[in-house]
């Protein structure tokens, strides 16, 4: 079964503005095909970003891998459009950029901060700007891509405060982690407000102030994960329970006896309940995903795969 959209199929789409139609047919496809060897790689689909580049006003070019770093040969006269989010399936290698040329889902001065999906089966992004001049920077926001697609204004951030790590719960809350823009604590657990995009506080668990935090995950027993990072890139295990003030420490991650030392880009929860981190080693690439030993942190390389964030898709 072929998954693949025609470029004019895909530039008349995306044009329309009907971005969540070639989310909802990649998404839907790719899963209806044939499975993986692994069950727990089933579902995962990962994002990145990527600029998008094409010498045709009224098509936005069609991509069979995510390639984010390609460049147009010297006489060609490109038109740089705003950043292109490409969504890719872990399964399948399909992967489709992502833009409404009306209101561009991101810009060249801004980061994809946050990756998940709700209970009900929509993605959801965050986009967080990097100030590089004295200008004002544009608000951070989360985007829904649904029907239609939905973008908030994120409000009770402090300026020096950047929202990431999205987690879209069992129970159907958005939650997140905020510390500051460069990633040093103090980190806080928020939820977030899907109608109104207002966050505030969950201050039941109190995260150490030595250690970085990202990455929060649920598995479908309920249990709630994330990762404690330290200063040279030691990354620790932990469980977040509602009845204790402080994270449960699991494991210390390590690979092959080695021990991990870049912290995650992603941590998720298959359907069939295994704990999966993405990311790479410092100074190695590419990005992988990785099974997780809750017990013992030992942490086994199932598929590289070239994206940003991954989650896993529900609904």
């Amino acid at each position: 079964m072929n998954s693949k959209l025609s470029r004019r199929q895909f530039g008349q789409l995306a044009i329309a503005g009907t971005v969540v139609s070639v989310l909802s047919y990649l998404t839907h496809k790719a899963l209806a095909q044939t499975p993986s060897l692994n069950p727990s790689l089933n579902n995962i689909i990962g994002i990145g970003s990527s600029s998008i580049i094409t010498t045709d006003k009224t098509v936005i070019p069609e991509v069979n891998t995510t390639e984010l770093d390609s460049t147009a040969p010297n006489n060609v006269s490109t038109d740089i459009k705003p950043v292109g989010l490409v969504l890719q399936s872990l399964t399948t290698g399909n992967s489709q950029v992502l833009a409404d040329k009306s209101t561009p889902l991101a810009e060249p001065n801004e980061i994809l901060s946050g990756f998940t999906s709700l209970s009900d089966g929509t993605l959801v992004i965050a986009i967080t700007p990097v100030t590089t001049s004295r200008k004002q920077a544009t608000p951070t926001r989360i985007t829904f891509l649904g029907t239609p697609i939905r973008t908030l204004t994120v409000s009770g951030l402090k300026q020096n405060q950047q929202l990431g790590s999205l987690l879209g719960t069992n129970d159907g809350r958005l939650i997140g982690l905020v510390g500051k823009k460069n990633g040093t604590p103090p980190i806080l657990l928020v939820d977030i407000n899907l109608q109104t995009g207002e966050i505030s506080s969950i201050n039941k668990i109190k995260f150490p102030n030595d250690e970085r935090v990202s990455n929060l995950a649920e598995c479908p027993d309920g249990k709630l994960y994330t990762s404690l990072v330290g200063f040279n890139g030691d990354t620790t295990l932990v469980q977040l329970d509602s009845n204790q003030k402080k994270p449960i420490r699991l494991a210390q991650l390590k690979v092959d006896g080695k021990e991990w030392n870049n912290g995650l880009q992603s941590l998720v929860c298959s359907a069939t309940g295994q704990l999966l981190a993405f990311g790479a080693m410092r100074y190695e690439t590419p990005n992988a995903v990785y099974s997780v030993d809750k017990n013992s942190g030992n942490m086994t390389r199932l598929q590289d795969f070239e994206v940003t964030q991954i989650t896993v898709a529900r609904g």
